[in-house]
């Protein structure tokens, strides 16, 4: 199976979902608290001053902000002592609804109702309109908690739910943005096809008929060498053809140098190559068409040398421009390292191979030289093909 990756290609990150807002709901639940607090304080009015209301109110105050912090179990420790507390001590039972606040928000039953014994129990020991605000004071601070319990749940569905919308929005995005770079790749395939098509058929068809047009004038030429005047007049019409000729030769390979496509014949090449799985890092614009032709030879030939000789599983591709040169390296995961002998076959270029080794090495080093540049092959956890070429040898 051949595995084509583009490391050029932009890939969009996952959508980071934002972190809680803990701040809003906590300044929420300091304002509910207050509330609860204020009615607390209307105990004052109908109970006789003693020094154990305060200590009551500045423990009710310290469990509360301790029930703020973070870790459920150990934050809701404090209100738990407050209520036992406050069941032995009636002084402590004015100031319930503070700590009733806390427990009411636990999902166990048994801490969300444990204060309901002080409760009952102050309906006992307190005076009546004492024990009628304390109650009071509970069913609000339990109303309170709970509308605060459930907005903030809501919040957080909404949150997620925008988070979601957003996620599956860029999705959405990635995939428009994926599709609409195929559909441009697929038209310039198109393109390139039709130029080599037309300049298929000018070659085939035009030039093939300018061919014999221009060998009927040499041979009307040869009937009337005798007579100068025709054979002026031919002359300048083999003249013309010979220009129409070199022109319709031109063009022709014009348009084929232009529907040559480095990247899509290295893709077309990865995909040949079915025993071997092809990761393509292509990072440059048009290349000069001699270097393409040679690249994609190269290419060829260490492809099929990885798959043939190398036990390779997988290669990688990477072609790079850099402002001096272009770049090509193809790296095998070969688990063979070759012989010594074969990694030197390179460096003698332009010289016949000996008997049992390759002219592939030999030939790939040739071509790089023709243009300037080097190749260089060697073994690094796998079999490497090295080429460069300097861009000054294109202008």
């Amino acid at each position: 199976m051949t595995n084509v990756t583009n490391s050029a290609k932009l890939h969009l990150p996952l959508f980071a979902r934002r972190a809680r807002p803990a701040t809003i709901g906590t300044v929420e639940r300091v304002i509910d608290k207050a509330i609860v607090a204020v009615c607390c304080l209307a105990c004052l009015a109908v109970l006789p001053w003693e020094a154990g209301l305060l200590v009551a109110l500045l423990c009710a105050v310290a469990a509360t902000a301790f029930a703020e912090l973070p870790g459920k179990r150990i934050a809701l420790i404090p209100g738990l002592a407050y209520a036992a507390v406050a069941l032995a001590l009636p002084a402590f039972s004015p100031f319930l609804p503070v700590v009733a606040y806390d427990l009411f928000r636990n999902e166990h039953p048994l801490v969300r109702w444990c204060w309901t014994l002080p409760v009952l129990a102050a309906l006992v020991r307190l005076p009546v309109f004492a024990a009628i605000i304390v109650v009071l004071a509970c069913v609000v601070s339990c109303l309170l908690s709970f509308r605060t319990r459930r907005s903030m749940v809501e919040q957080a569905a909404y949150r997620r739910l925008h988070d979601d919308v957003r996620e599956a929005s860029l999705a959405l995005e990635e995939k428009n943005r994926g599709l609409r770079e195929k559909q441009d790749l697929e038209v310039h395939l198109a393109t390139l096809a039709e130029r080599d098509r037309i300049a298929r058929e000018i070659h085939d068809n035009v030039g093939h008929l300018l061919t014999r047009s221009i060998m009927q004038v040499e041979a009307l030429q040869v009937v009337h060498r005798d007579d100068e005047q025709v054979k002026t007049e031919l002359a300048q019409v083999g003249a013309t053809l010979h220009e129409a000729m070199s022109t319709v030769r031109a063009s022709v390979h014009n348009l084929h140098d232009d529907a040559f496509d480095l990247r899509t014949q290295i893709e077309e090449a990865a995909a040949a190559c079915v025993s071997l799985t092809v990761d393509i890092d292509y990072r440059t614009g048009d290349l000069p068409t001699d270097v393409g032709y040679s690249f994609i030879a190269m290419i060829r030939e260490a492809l099929s040398n990885a798959a043939k000789h190398g036990n390779a599983s997988r290669v990688s591709v990477s072609v790079t421009s850099y402002p001096a040169f272009y770049r090509l390296v193809v790296h095998d995961n070969g688990s063979t390292p070759p012989p010594q002998a074969v990694l030197d076959q390179s460096l003698h270029a332009g010289t016949a191979p000996r008997v049992g080794r390759g002219i592939g090495l030999v030939t790939m080093a040739d071509r790089a030289r023709a243009l300037g540049g080097r190749c260089r092959v060697d073994y690094d956890q796998g079999f490497r093909v090295f080429v460069t070429i300097p861009k000054g040898e294109q202008l």
